[in-house]
């Protein structure tokens, strides 16, 4: 009887989704609780991410006395910078699981960022480089990151005449 109810009991867990629901929402809060610490570097301690089964991420601003806002409150900035948090956890998180991260891209939103927030994010840029030797690639537009990129490949679109051109600039 009682293996009976042992049996039942992992049944229960293992019906339906519930037990891949379990793993994925602890992945999920690993990988809020990582990018928390990156988010609180980048902003001072003042937000924090995390995420509700079912619900989605939340944010914690601590400026406002630790209310939680939902994240479509968030200006362009901080939803660059929270997804950026995130994306670092992730590449964490993989790179924990024995694939190597050496490198990735990080693809516009740059344009979102005032000057003293393109300083932040550069700035940690150039510290996670430092300290996890990867190579972080960005794609954008926006002129004031040539003068902190020191090595950049130029792409430009085909012409009617001619095909892309691909050039490095090392300044």
């Amino acid at each position: 009887a009682k293996e009976y109810e042992v049996v039942k009991t992992l049944r229960g867990y293992l019906a339906g989704n519930a037990f891949i629901d379990f793993i994925a929402n602890d992945r999920l809060r690993h990988i809020c609780r990582t990018a928390s610490k990156e988010l609180g570097r980048l902003t001072n301690g003042r937000l924090h991410i995390d995420a509700e089964s079912g619900t989605g991420f939340y944010i914690i601003d601590h400026a406002a006395g630790g209310v939680e806002r939902p994240t479509a409150s968030l200006s362009g900035g901080e939803t660059f910078l929270v997804s950026l948090a995130l994306a670092l956890a992730l590449s964490e998180s993989l790179q924990m699981r024995g694939a190597p991260l050496e490198f990735f891209f990080l693809d516009e939103g740059f344009g979102t960022l005032d000057a003293e927030l393109l300083t932040t994010v550069m700035d940690a840029l150039d510290r996670i480089r430092t300290e996890s030797n990867r190579t972080i690639g960005i794609i954008s537009h926006v002129r004031e990151l040539h003068e902190r990129i020191p090595r950049r490949l130029i792409v430009s679109p085909a012409t009617e005449t001619e095909g892309t051109d691909v050039s490095v600039e090392i300044g």
